[in-house]
């Protein structure tokens, strides 16, 4: 096994996020500008906690955008 594959990914990317529910690209750029939403800014890329985002939805299950 390499390494790469015994790395266990932590977070998600906005492609990756909009591939959970099913919904566009736009859509999931949009979720991730909301406040309060956690995420991790490094130049232009954004990478949203695995962890965060699952208790961010179980805890706003009614928004809307």
């Amino acid at each position: 096994m390499t390494y790469k594959k015994r790395l266990k990914k932590l977070t998600y990317n906005i492609e990756e996020i909009a591939k959970l529910p099913g919904v566009s690209y736009k859509l999931a750029s949009k979720l991730v500008d909301l406040k309060g939403f956690q995420k991790i800014q490094m130049g232009r890329r954004i990478l949203i906690p695995k962890d965060l985002f699952w208790e961010w939805m179980k805890n706003n299950p009614e928004i809307k955008i």
